[in-house]
């Protein structure tokens, strides 16, 4: 199996985009050994002489001439079976023109008919840099080498789609690809039992023994992660493109509104959902109740239907607050994902409790948590310390929630500020500084807290802005000795 994953030198395409030069290709045998050598002003053409009974791949210069056979094998009396084998070699033809094309210096190929039937089983069903496909698919932009794939679907090759759905959005990928490629025969849907409801690896046995009988078999992953097969593809959902648009991409799909939503709920949750649905014009009442049913509808393929619809109601009931206090839900189950797909405002912050007792905050902009508080942070989520009193853990939730929402209007406040007179600019942070002084931030904990977020402002100057915050919140004036 360590040839399905591993790199060959010879591949389809290269790694640049820019154009690249021809050059002299070299013929190679199976062991290495160069057969000939192809220049870009000659030709490779097949040849069918019954009368010697032998089909012939020929190289010829461009006056015609022949000057070297480079493979022979058997003329087949029985049309199907000559049939199959002029294919079979005319393929070849192709990826010797193909590799002139693109500027590759070397290609192995077969000199006979066992050669080329191995050949053939581990050359892609569909012949193209599936690196580049993945990377053009990752900008979430349909261009050239999504337009060569389409055009590789017309001759209906093989294609296994392997699925592991988890998600919502994974299972409306699968379905566009269904429903869009219905009529293409080749195309294999296999549907893997996911019993843990995560990613399933590409090292999944079940794939594995799919991949041993057809390694050139093109391959689509839906919920499956880890290193790829050399001719995969994954649809996983990415900064610019989600599962869903990946899908719609390949398969040339037209969106309707409620998959529309779905792209969104996958790519940036209750967020991106209410920025969408008010872009088409929707009404609020249209967008609350999508977002409730699809987060609800989305959860039901990890957890069950009873503790989602709690969740929901527990949502619902509590609402979303960006009050002085700390917004806590208590639910019976933590599904991560359904949060967020049901708070447009999550990333202001909220602390989550389920009836096992563990505490997640969502999400800490301050590091405060981790560095002073001691918890335990998993990619946005802050997990707290067991046996720790809920008093104290609301308490340094509640602690950065404020620093956080101080961090992001402080942000806000800097990009206005961009555009501002010098004495308008000062005037709009100082009156900023003072609000938060009002909530409890004194002059200490605003330097503080400015001075763990850098990253957050990479282009500002923090030591400026903390001298700021000194000037206007200290009694005294770095400023006070002018020299007369």
């Amino acid at each position: 199996m360590q040839m399905i994953f591993k790199k060959p030198e010879e591949v389809f395409g290269e790694d640049e985009e820019e154009p690249v030069e021809k050059q002299p290709l070299d013929l190679l045998s199976v062991k290495g050994d160069r057969i000939s050598t192809v220049l870009e002003t000659e030709n490779i053409e097949l040849l069918l002489e019954k009368e010697q009974g032998r089909i012939r791949l020929v190289q010829k210069n461009s006056g015609g001439e022949e000057l070297k056979t480079l493979m022979e094998c058997p003329y087949a009396e029985n049309a199907d079976a000559r049939k199959e084998l002029t294919d079979m070699m005319t393929a070849v033809k192709k990826d010797i023109e193909s590799a002139i094309e693109v500027g590759r210096t070397s290609l192995r190929i077969p000199e006979s008919k066992y050669e080329l039937f191995m050949y053939m089983r581990r050359r892609p069903s569909i012949p193209m840099d599936m690196d580049k496909l993945n990377r053009e698919l990752s900008s979430g932009e349909a261009r050239e080498n999504v337009a060569l794939f389409r055009s590789f679907l017309e001759k209906n090759p093989r294609i296994n789609v392997y699925v592991g759905i988890y998600t919502l959005g994974q299972d409306t990928a699968y379905r566009i690809l269904k429903q869009e490629w219905r009529m293409l025969s080749n195309v294999r849907f296999i549907v893997l039992e996911n019993y843990e409801k995560k990613p399933i690896s590409w090292s999944d046995p079940r794939i594995q023994e799919s991949l041993k009988d057809s390694p050139n078999v093109a391959s689509i992953g839906i919920g499956i992660k880890g290193d790829r097969p050399r001719y995969a593809i994954e649809l996983r959902t990415e900064d610019l493109a989600s599962s869903v648009k990946k899908a719609a991409l390949l398969s040339h799909h037209l969106f309707n509104i409620r998959e529309e939503m779905i792209d969104a709920q996958t790519q940036g949750f209750a967020k991106a959902m209410w920025e969408l649905g008010t872009k088409r014009g929707k009404s609020e009442e249209f967008i609350r109740k999508t977002v409730e049913d699809l987060a609800l509808e989305d959860a039901c393929y990890r957890i069950s239907e009873t503790a989602a619809k709690e969740i929901v109601k527990k949502v619902q009931e509590r609402g979303f607050n960006e009050g002085e206090d700390i917004g806590l839900f208590r639910v019976p189950v933590l599904d991560r994902r359904l949060l967020l797909n049901l708070l447009k405002k999550a990333e202001n912050g909220f602390l989550v409790v389920d009836d096992a007792g563990q505490f997640q905050y969502y999400r800490d902009m301050t590091g405060k948590l981790v560095m002073q508080y001691g918890w335990e942070k998993d990619e946005c989520w802050y997990i707290a310390p067991k046996g720790k009193e809920e008093k104290e853990i609301r308490a340094e939730a509640a602690k950065v929630l404020l620093e956080g929402k101080y961090l992001q209007a402080l942000g806000k406040i800097l990009m206005e500020n961009r555009n501002l007179s010098v004495s308008d600019a000062y005037s709009n942070l100082k009156n900023f500084i003072i609000s938060y002084e009002k909530l409890g931030m004194g002059e200490g904990e605003q330097i503080e807290t400015l001075g763990l977020a850098r990253d957050f402002f990479p282009k500002e100057n923090i030591e400026e802005i903390q001298t700021v915050i000194g000037e206007v919140l200290s009694e005294g004036s770095l400023y006070d000795n002018f020299g007369f």
